[in-house]
């Protein structure tokens, strides 16, 4: 299965600016910071595997699940959580990161390449504003 992914680089290079690792059980820790931090790993991996040079069937369906177990995890994270850390976060995240990897994946499963872009853009956004709101919500949450 062949896939075109137009624009990929730079929209999963956006992903990588989050690529963050929780401290050694942080005081405050929530099960919600968990699950949002795991949506941003789980994503950050499956753009990492569509990248991949030898991309065939195997690789596409691996990088799917991992885009799939990051949206599972985005599911569960409370818009009043990203709110109470930065009142821009749930808006975004809900409109751009989860709405954007959703176009994404889809698109791909359905090799509709303007469905790909669609969430490319998204994400692109998505990493705009995390570029810039990125630091100080990881701090909040007590993350190197």
């Amino acid at each position: 299965m062949k896939v075109r992914l137009q624009g990929l680089a730079y929209g999963f290079l956006l992903l990588a600016l989050f690529g963050c690792e929780p401290a050694e059980t942080p005081p405050g820790q929530t099960e919600q910071a968990y699950y949002f931090i795991e949506a941003l790993k789980q994503v950050e991996r499956g753009g990492q595997r569509l990248q991949s040079p030898d991309l065939d069937r195997q690789t596409v369906e691996s990088a799917l699940a991992d885009l799939d177990a990051g949206l599972g995890f985005a599911f569960q994270v409370e818009r009043e959580f990203l709110d109470s850390l930065d009142l821009r976060l749930g808006k975004n995240f809900e409109r751009y990161f989860i709405q954007g990897v959703e176009n994404y994946r889809l698109g791909i499963e359905a090799g509709d390449q303007e469905q790909q872009r669609e969430g490319l853009m998204r994400l692109q956004r998505w990493g705009e504003f995390w570029q810039s709101a990125g630091s100080d919500i990881l701090a909040l949450l007590e993350v190197e």
